[in-house]
């Protein structure tokens, strides 16, 4: 990694000598890499069974690994036509890049901002299969096998923990939902226990209160977003992807005879590719405009960064980094000893806007039926910068966590922030090149703030996607882009 950041430095240099220069070392580093880690070809085995004990006392394995820098941006790729043209700069975008550069292809990613500018740096960090919607567990799994060896692969620390991850019950209606996951969890072979009062607080000795138990899946873990995207994007530039960030903002695509050829910038700028990925997060329908209706919403979410948890006081010294979803809180210990703690999703938000808004939010009734959320009718949306994220909901989370561990110092938030989910009406994420799809054109969008978890998967079946000459696999049937045409309403499937 160190000589690859050196390389890096020597290419920012803008002559053209340094040009060739830096070209023929980026080309030294990519004859020194796999050319597919082993990790992928294993993803398709079980995963082992953790123990309780051994989650809750450690975090195994933790990285020595440094982390990624972001990579550079070259305005000059913007003449050239790659075999690929990746729409986003997020932790979905950036998975898909370095799946294709695994693969040979040659790839370049557009963005509006930097490298995981947008909600791709700002979710909670939770990768999860318990509670998911099963259209996607198999994915999930995939990429739960991933993640455990994903810092060898990349060459990157991404803040990975095995911790594993417990959703709290205070309430007989929350407990008796979550006891539906167990068939499920025990179908597919996860390690998923339904957890009495005893054994939560076996996981968390200082935790107060009356609970009556949690869902607790010892093989779930974390991960920093932004430090994941970065490692992402780093290895794939090392195996050849080329990134333009801080680019004009996407216009619309371009179509000839009824393909998708490339983009059109604000500043009137094409940039064609044999291929074209939208994976532009809360934009995607934006991107696709007229070229297809993709039903779309954008949730602001709100989150937090504490202070290093030991300066606060040493009774945190051994609070476990277990990801804990409970009712109006949810939190986090990070590599760095800091914590990401949010309010459980207790009240989201929605940026009302008067297309979309009203355009698809019939299609959303039965989930907010389900899980109410606060609509704001004026908008916080630009793409110059983060929606502004909303104090209230953080102090409600600390509050919460104060009350559920009230013999431990009290929090100091170093930093909030907000961004926007990509929602759609069924929770379930979009991964397409096909049906009303035009061809040249692939979608993945739509992870509901789930994206970061399932990302090595879903990076993965997106790469193969635009490779595949416009044929849609098996295993991509249940994220079709045109099951939102087959009925009117959509409830989410999942658990949690």
């Amino acid at each position: 990694a160190g000589s690859s950041v050196g390389s890096l430095l020597f290419c920012t240099a803008g002559r053209l000598g340094e040009r060739r220069t830096c070209a023929n070392a980026r080309a030294r580093e990519r004859a020194m890499l796999p050319a597919m880690p082993p990790a992928i070809a294993l993803a398709t085995g079980r995963a082992g069974r953790s123990s309780r004990a051994s989650a809750a006392s450690a975090v195994r394995g933790l990285s020595t690994l440094g982390l990624a820098p972001a990579p550079m941006s070259r305005p000059d790729v913007a003449t050239q036509r790659p075999d690929v043209l990746v729409v986003g700069g997020g932790v979905i975008g950036c998975s898909t890049a370095y799946h294709l550069a695994l693969q040979g292809a040659s790839v370049t990613v557009v963005d509006t901002r930097g490298v995981g500018a947008s909600q791709s740096s700002k979710s909670w960090g939770f990768c999860r299969q318990q509670g998911r919607d099963l259209r996607e567990l198999e994915l999930m799994q995939e990429a739960m096998r991933r993640w455990r060896g994903i810092e060898e692969e990349l060459g990157f620390s991404v803040g990975w923990q095995n911790a594993g991850n417990l959703a709290l019950c205070d309430t007989e209606k929350r407990y008796n939902q979550f006891k539906t996951w167990m068939p499920m969890a025990a179908k597919y072979g996860l390690d998923t226990e339904m957890l009495d009062e005893k054994g939560v607080k076996e996981l968390f000795p200082s935790l107060a209160g009356k609970w009556l138990g949690g869902v607790w899946t010892a093989s779930d873990g974390t991960a920093d977003p932004l430090s994941a995207t970065n490692a992402f994007a780093r290895a794939a530039e090392l195996r050849g992807a080329n990134f333009r960030l801080f680019a004009p903002q996407v216009k619309e695509l371009v179509v000839e005879d009824g393909s998708v050829i490339g983009i059109r910038l604000a500043d009137g700028s094409v940039m064609s590719a044999g291929m074209t990925v939208v994976a532009a997060g809360a934009w995607t329908s934006e991107v696709l405009g007229n070229v297809f209706t993709l039903p779309q919403l954008r949730v602001r979410a709100t989150a937090a960064q504490t202070e290093r948890l030991t300066d606060l006081g040493e009774d945190f010294a051994g609070f476990p980094a277990i990801g804990v979803w409970a009712p109006r809180c949810s939190f986090r210990k990070r590599v760095d000893g800091t914590m990401t703690i949010a309010d459980g999703g207790y009240a989201e938000e929605h940026d009302f806007e008067v297309y979309a808004s009203t355009r698809f939010g019939w299609k959303y009734l039965p989930g907010y039926l389900k899980n109410p959320i606060n609509v704001n009718i004026v908008h916080d949306i630009t793409h110059r910068r983060d929606p502004n994220p909303n104090p209230k909901r953080i102090d409600q989370a600390v509050s919460t966590f104060e009350k559920m561990f009230p013999t431990m110092p009290q929090l100091r938030i170093k930093e909030t922030w907000a961004g926007h989910i990509d929602m759609t009406p069924d929770m379930v994420p979009v991964i397409d090149c096909a049906g009303g799809l035009p061809k040249g054109l692939v979608v993945s969008t739509g992870y509901s703030g789930h994206g970061l978890g399932i990302a090595p998967a879903a990076g993965r079946l997106t790469a193969d996607l635009a490779l595949a000459g416009g044929r849609r696999p098996a295993e991509a049937e249940a994220f079709r882009a045109d099951r939102f045409s087959e009925k009117l309403f959509f409830s989410p499937e999942s658990v949690f």
